[in-house]
This record gives structure tokens, C-alpha cells and sequence, in this order.
């Protein structure tokens, strides 16, 4: 009976050896069989398809000029992490993909003042778009590279240099404009929320 226990304790040992000397796994898709890390043409598809979805940034101002038509752009989700641990998570509609035949894809989002934008303002913030088209939740994992904010005026606010769905205005609210390099991109079937 010794002899099997001392057994057993001697493969349990060299198990977890072997696993402490494991190679790093990938962080994004490895928890989960339900998602998909895109890469190659998968990957240049999908930045096609949410460049195709996106909004285009306008401004009040300019939704107003003659001729101006709003793309059909869709809903997305941004999340991030609070100060807490919690997942800081908002719904919105000013987003854009910019696919590059150089370096990095960068995804640019407006936000009004609130914990999900001061998350993301500072250089080297991470954060999540989420964003659902034809049955696949797409999921953008992003490093922040800039961050610009808007303090509100009412100058400003009645000039239209808001972004058109500008939701700050009765507190008085900054916008934040958000540029971020692409880290990977990631299908999934199954979201929950």
C-alpha cells in the first residue's frame, strides 16, 4: 500500500512539473472550445465585414450637411476592466474598423464620460468590442494607443461637434474619441449577454 502511494505521489509530482515547464498557451481561446482565433483569410475576412459595419465618427454637425446619408452601421459592445475587477461593459453605436495593409488594424470608439471611457483613456488600456452580425459575435481585443477628450462647452455641443449620438449633454459630459490597435479577433456562436 506504501509503495502505490509513494507511487502516486511521484506521478502527481512529475504532472505538475511538466506542466510548470508547459509552453504558454493562447490566453484568448484556450478556456473555451465555443471560440475561434481568426487568422489568415478568416482574419482578413472578418476585418472586412466589421469595416462594412461600422460607423463612420460623424459629427451632429455634419449629419446635418446636404447629401450626408448614415451608414447602416451596428450595435456594439465595449468592455474593460473596472478599478475593482469588475467587467466594465457599454453599448454603442460609434465605432469604425480601419483594416491596414500596414501594421496593426485599429479600431477607433467615441464615449461619453463614464467608467467604461475613463478605463480605456489612458495609453495601454485593454479592452473587448463585441459586436454580433449574421449570427456570429465577433470579439476584437484591443490595446488603447491614444485617446482624445472632448470637454463639453456649450459652444461646442451647439456648434455639432459632438459625435450624433452624443448622449452628454444634460450633465455636461466629456466625449472621448479611442484609437486602438487590433490584438486578435475571435468567432463565437455561444454569447450570453
Amino acid at each position: 500500500m506504501k509503495k502505490m502511494l509513494a507511487f502516486a505521489l511521484t506521478v502527481a509530482m512529475l504532472l505538475c512539473a511538466t506542466a510548470a515547464l508547459a509552453e504558454e498557451v493562447d490566453t484568448y481561446t484556450s478556456a473555451s472550445a465555443t471560440k475561434t482565433l481568426l487568422s489568415g483569410d478568416a482574419l482578413a475576412e472578418a476585418a472586412a465585414l466589421l469595416s462594412e459595419n461600422d460607423s463612420d465618427l460623424a459629427t451632429l454637425a455634419q449629419t446635418k450637411e446636404e447629401g450626408y446619408v448614415a451608414p447602416t452601421a451596428a450595435m456594439a459592445q465595449i468592455m474593460s476592466v473596472n478599478p475593482d475587477g469588475s467587467v466594465g461593459l457599454s453599448t454603442i453605436s460609434e465605432w469604425r474598423y480601419d483594416a491596414s495593409e500596414e501594421g496593426a488594424d485599429q479600431v477607433t470608439i467615441e464615449l461619453t464620460y463614464g467608467q467604461n471611457a475613463l478605463n480605456l483613456s489612458e495609453e495601454g488600456a485593454r479592452g473587448t468590442l463585441l459586436v454580433r452580425l449574421d449570427g456570429v459575435s465577433y470579439l476584437v481585443h484591443l490595446d488603447v494607443v491614444s485617446s482624445d477628450e472632448q470637454v463639453y462647452t456649450d459652444e461646442a455641443y451647439e456648434a455639432g461637434e459632438f459625435d450624433a449620438h452624443y448622449s452628454g449633454a444634460a450633465n455636461r459630459l466629456s466625449s472621448y474619441t479611442i484609437v486602438s490597435d487590433v490584438l486578435s479577433i475571435e468567432t463565437t456562436t455561444m454569447l450570453m449577454f
